[in-house]
């Protein structure tokens, strides 16, 4: 069982930044990541602080968030429940916090979090309790904490930062096009654009693409494809600004998800326009109908079998369709744009696509059902 705990860091002011984001916010939400808190209090914090920094705050995830003045973070708590009160002067590293309050809780009392005599953590089960009790030490290990005194290590807290943006589901090509992205979206930190700004550019320039490709003379329809390839770098960008400014929201994915599904569809609306473009004589109803009413139904299928179910997670069919419907196909179009061999794609997207969806269903039917 899962013990009510809240959460105390502070002070907010005087933390260095990490990737555009102070310090005292990294670590609240890694604790809210990680101990799934009541609640979270930061100490210190003023009103200039929360209308500064009101919308990472709110993006947290915690329960509830406050901000507290010098000295007044005890009043925020509700009593009887228990505390673990965290250094702003450092960064727990992933894991770390999560370590220390299950060695806390085992000791049954109090507990002090210490690395070299400097108190990072203290955990008291039981605030208000009758009568003093001394808190057990428990030592961190050098790789669990990084101190902001010591050189760099803000630098290497935003290092780790990017690092985790990579996922592990990411293929050779999705890592690729991750590594490019990931430089884009630190520039963009020191810019005021916001993930849904980066979403709109990002759908505008896959629409501009999309008609250079379909209408243009060669060397223009290569300019549109590689439209099209920049427009799916940068649409890695948006989810990753979103998790770095702590920008993240329901409102903001439903928008994304919404805009690339209107970049795929003018993308293959494009492409047997392209091909009739390139050659006059093409024959393209029967594939650019196969296409387009292909990606119809597969937008139907995910969103059936997958996005409406949200609240369960992606489980395999969600990782099947997440490795295999990436927009990787763009570098295809790319390469047969400039042999001007882009019919190929259409015939076999056209076909590729119904046999996409007749595997999604075969794997949604095939899986145990719940209880």
């Amino acid at each position: 069982m899962i013990e009510p705990l809240q959460v105390v860091l502070g002070p907010a002011w005087g933390t260095p930044l990490v990737a555009s984001v102070p310090a005292v916010l990294r670590a609240a939400q890694r604790a809210a990541e990680e101990l799934s808190p009541q609640g979270i209090v930061i100490s210190g914090a003023d009103g200039d602080f929360a209308r500064l920094w009101g919308r990472q705050i709110a993006g947290l995830g915690a329960q509830r968030v406050e901000c507290s003045p010098e000295g007044g973070a005890a009043a925020r708590l509700a009593p009887g429940t228990a505390v673990l009160t965290l250094s702003a002067q450092g960064l727990p590293r992933a894991g770390a916090l999560a370590s220390f309050l299950s060695r806390a809780q085992a000791t049954g009392g109090p507990a002090r979090w210490l690395r070299g005599g400097e108190t990072l953590a203290t955990y008291e089960p039981s605030p208000g309790a009758a009568g003093p009790r001394a808190a057990r030490d428990l030592e961190a290990a050098p790789e669990e904490w990084l101190a902001f005194v010591e050189p760099g290590a803000a630098a290497r807290a935003e290092a780790e930062l990017y690092a985790g943006l990579i996922k592990d589901t990411d293929g050779f090509i999705a890592r690729f096009d991750r590594r490019i992205s990931i430089r884009i979206s630190r520039l963009l930190l020191r810019t005021p654009a916001t993930p849904n700004d980066i979403t709109t550019a990002s759908l505008l320039l896959g629409l501009a693409g999309a008609s250079l490709l379909a209408f243009g003379s060669h060397p223009v329809q290569v300019l549109g494809a590689g439209l099209l390839w920049f427009c799916c770098i940068l649409d890695g960008c948006d989810g990753e600004v979103a998790r770095l400014k702590l920008l993240c929201s329901e409102s903001g994915a439903r928008y994304d998800l919404q805009a690339d599904h209107i970049a795929h569809l003018a993308v293959f609306i494009a492409v047997p326009l392209a091909v009739r473009t390139a050659d006059p004589g093409a024959r393209v109803l029967l594939p650019g109908v196969l296409l387009v009413s292909g990606l119809a139904a597969s937008m139907f299928s995910v969103w059936w079998l997958i996005l409406r179910r949200s609240g369960e997670g992606p489980g395999p069919l969600g990782l099947f369709v997440e490795r295999v419907a990436s927009r990787d196909y763009v570098y295809l179009i790319l390469v047969l744009t400039v042999l001007g061999k882009l019919h190929w794609f259409l015939w076999a997207a056209a076909f590729g696509i119904h046999i996409f969806n007749l595997v999604l269903w075969t794997l949604a039917l095939r899986r145990p059902r719940r209880a």
